[in-house]
């Protein structure tokens, strides 16, 4: 479910009380106006249906690179623009809250200014981190400008608000994690069935999915399997996601012989990561930065498998960094380092107490750490400072 996590913010923001109205592209035969959850989502289009290629798959940040889709940009501002002020003044909405910094930060910036309202961005980091050593490009103008004159400003980790402290020189932005449903990620009985439909049965199973671009790290789990250790182990990896590196991938591992223990089916249906989570026994979040100097911009893929009790080898890097508490059912291994990888995943593969201890704490930690009742009652408390 694209966008699962703006939707959560909004559903239990809702449950706290608010009235809140979402506006976003169409990318599918969808309603243009829908009640889900309390929520009132409206749709609208940009372009022709076809050629709307700038917020689908992988999203903004990542689609912004590609000729075309800069073209589209004025289409989507005009439109979005247009929308979301008829929406605001038609439901005297008091607090706009944008999501990404560019280039919905700036709309957000700009609707201020038009509405007289308030505005609220939350920054997730990949949007931010190609432009924190790239002087002054265009987008970082936008995001610096956006970043500067919001009435208040949330990043979802460390690393995400550091970078907009570079970019903007502001230093009041504060750390609100993205929260996890926890009503919806939840412990479970091991699938075989699934596990048998992707080639998992009767052996231990790691687990990654995401985009295959070069900063979610698939080649580092990779290479950590080609490890003789692992090899000898009965270890299988389902390895997910779809992208323009998946033919690379798929021709890396036969040069490496995995096929016997490293399936790659492409991309998961989101019915069945719940599934896939409550049934495997190790997650790997093996996020990297990339050539242009992007990364992860939050753990939150990690979060998810903690809190359907699967304990996440975690890199150290990016928005990963300080997110989870080393051991207490999450563990950190050195970004790219696939030796390290390979001997943290050996470690609890081979000592079942310590993976069931895994097992039990990160539920917990989630539960502790990462509800979005806490990310929600933040978000009331840095609007409330605006009045």
């Amino acid at each position: 479910m694209r966008g699962k996590f703006v939707h959560d913010m909004a559903k239990y923001l809702v449950k706290a009380g608010a009235d809140v109205h979402v506006v976003t592209p169409n990318d599918a035969d969808n309603e243009c106006c829908e009640h889900r959850d309390g929520v009132v989502i409206h749709r609208f289009h940009y372009f022709l249906k076809s050629h709307e290629t700038l917020t689908k798959g992988s999203g903004i940040p990542e689609n912004i690179k590609k000729p075309f889709n800069k073209l589209l940009v004025p289409f989507f501002l005009f439109f979005l623009i247009l929308n979301a002020s008829q929406i605001i003044r038609k439901n005297n909405i008091a607090v706009i809250n944008a999501h990404w910094g560019f280039p919905t930060g700036y709309i957000g910036l700009l609707l201020k200014r038009i509405l007289k309202r308030k505005l609220v961005i939350t920054l997730y980091g990949a949007e931010l981190f190609p432009y924190v050593k790239s002087g002054n490009g265009f987008i970082r103008y936008f995001l610096k400008s956006a970043i500067r004159r919001a009435d208040a400003i949330a990043g979802i980790s460390d690393a995400t608000v550091r970078a907009a402290n570079e970019i903007s020189g502001r230093d009041d932005i504060v750390v609100i994690p993205d929260g996890i449903d926890t009503a919806y990620y939840i412990p479970g009985r091991k699938n075989l069935a699934i596990l048998s439909k992707y080639g998992c049965s009767n052996s231990k199973t790691i687990f990654f999915t995401g985009r295959m671009v070069e900063r979610k790290g698939h080649r580092t789990v990779l290479e950590a399997m080609e490890t003789q250790r692992l090899k000898n182990m009965n270890v299988k990896l389902l390895l997910g996601g779809n992208g323009p590196l998946f033919q690379t991938l798929y021709d890396l591992r036969s040069r490496m012989n995995l096929e016997e223990c490293v399936h790659m089916p492409g991309f998961l249906p989101e019915d069945e990561l719940v599934p896939i989570l409550q049934s495997v026994d190790l997650h790997v979040l093996p996020s990297c930065v990339d050539s242009n100097g992007d990364t992860e911009g939050s753990a939150t893929a990690a979060f998810e498998a903690m809190a359907c009790g699967t304990p996440s080898i975690v890199s150290r890097i990016g928005g990963n960094e300080g997110a989870i508490e080393n051991g207490k059912g999450a563990f950190y291994f050195e970004a790219g380092n696939s030796p390290n990888l390979a001997e943290i995943i050996v470690k609890l593969m081979d000592d079942q107490v310590l993976l069931e201890r895994a097992k039990r704490e990160a539920r917990k930690f989630i539960e502790d750490n990462y509800s979005w009742e806490a990310s929600v009652t933040r978000y009331f408390r840095l609007i409330g400072k605006m009045y």
